[in-house]
């Protein structure tokens, strides 16, 4: 088993995100290798190059299939550079 399947799994199982020296370690056990830091580094940074996960910040890590699907999109004046339909500006004149 690949390590980045195993880090998968992992985070599948666990259903959230999770810290990266849990993951780290929980993978490492899964795989039934001893923590060296050498291993450890190389397993993030394909942790990190495998489109699957997506870090969350403060050291977490989750899986990209986490996000919620786009429905549609909705269009709002700050996407439209602030005009309406018409192509005419938004902001009321004071005057």
């Amino acid at each position: 088993m690949r390590a980045t399947d195993a880090a998968y799994a992992v985070l599948k199982a666990q259903g959230q995100p999770m810290d990266v020296q849990d993951l780290l370690d929980e993978t490492l056990t899964r795989l039934g290798v001893d923590r060296e830091a050498r291993i450890a580094a190389r397993i993030y940074t394909d942790i990190n190059l495998d489109a699957r996960f997506q870090y969350r910040g403060g050291s977490a890590w989750g899986l990209k299939e986490w996000q919620p699907k786009p429905t549609g999109r909705t269009t709002s004046s700050r996407d439209r550079g602030g005009y309406d339909d018409d192509g005419d500006d938004l902001e009321e004149d004071d005057g």
